[in-house]
C-alpha cells in the first residue's frame, strides 16, 4: 500500500485502518506529499521506487515505512 500523508480524497486514517485489517498480508509506504495518487505522478522518489520495485519484481517492503519529502529511494 502507498498513501500520501495529505490526500484530500482518501485520508491517511482510512489507509491506516485498511493496513491494520490486512495484517501481515501487506506493508504500507507513506509519502510526505499532498494530492490524490502517489504513483506514477507523485514527486516523492522514495515512494515511487517502492511501487516500481513491487511492480517489476513482486517484492514488497519488509516493513512499513515513511518517505520524507526529500527522501531518496530505500
Amino acid at each position: 500500500m502507498v498513501q500520501n500523508l495529505r490526500d484530500p480524497a482518501t485520508p491517511l486514517a482510512g489507509a491506516q485502518q485498511l493496513r491494520k485489517a490486512f495484517g501481515d498480508r501487506a506493508t504500507m509506504v507513506t509519502a510526505d506529499q499532498g494530492g490524490h495518487g502517489v504513483y506514477p505522478g507523485g514527486k516523492n522518489r522514495c515512494a515511487n521506487h517502492a511501487v516500481t520495485e513491487f511492480l517489476t519484481t513482486g517484492d514488497r517492503p519488509k516493513y512499513d515505512y515513511h518517505c520524507t519529502a526529500a527522501a531518496e529511494p530505500r
